[in-house]
């Protein structure tokens, strides 16, 4: 059956909360070019502000080695089934919106680590399209990902929301001209974001409205 909406959501700090996974597997690679651990609120902020360098802010480099990568990647891949989890009812909420709406993603992480976590928590089968940073030439606050899921999904802009946690995803939507609803629960902040849910049924209700 043809849907005529499409909800758009960022993963990390908004569907799943996986910050502690990756402050771990980051303080993995920061110990083996012996520099000192990070904690898990100094990342939560990086990962989420604009114009941030973050080799340089992680790792004290100023582009990200291959072989960095390849080591949070192995370590990563280890440890976060056991660290990441759902946020409350996030389940139930893609279970109801994926009858009436197509659902994608769109992470700053590359697409291969979000359909690994999203398989990982048994939501993957809900989404119709993922999009991470890997596939497009600019990540979020660029519209280019958001772009590319519409032209996938065949929808457009009157019928697509983002829902997301940050800076960076408030600005997709701004720049794609979609709605945006921020996600209090998450790791970023928002100071302009009209549409705000402090849970995922507000975001529901807030849904409803929009599609």
């Amino acid at each position: 059956m043809r849907k005529e909406a499409s909800i758009i959501f960022d993963m990390d700090g908004t569907l799943i909360d996986s910050s502690a996974a990756m402050t771990h597997s980051v303080n993995y690679v920061r110990n083996t070019l012996g520099l000192s651990p990070i904690d898990k609120k100094y990342l939560e902020y990086h990962i989420n502000q604009p114009d941030q360098h973050l080799p340089k802010i992680f790792y004290n480099t100023e582009e990200y080695d291959p072989a960095h990568r390849a080591l949070f990647k192995e370590h990563y891949m280890h440890f976060s089934p056991s660290m990441i989890a759902l946020y409350p009812d996030v389940k139930e909420m893609l279970h109801m919106l994926s009858q009436k709406a197509y659902l994608a993603i769109a992470t700053n992480a590359s697409d291969f680590f979000a359909r690994h976590m999203l398989e990982q928590m048994g939501i993957l089968e809900h989404f119709s399209a993922i999009m991470g940073a890997n596939n497009v030439a600019e990540p979020k606050p660029s519209p280019l990902m958001v772009y590319r899921l519409m032209e996938e999904l065949g929808s457009d802009v009157s019928k697509t929301v983002l829902v997301g946690d940050s800076i960076k995803d408030e600005g997709a939507a701004i720049n794609a001209g979609i709605p945006f609803i921020f996600a209090e629960w998450g790791y970023g902040t928002s100071q302009s974001a009209n549409l705000r849910a402090h849970n995922v049924h507000e975001l529901v209700g807030l849904l409803n409205t929009l599609i």
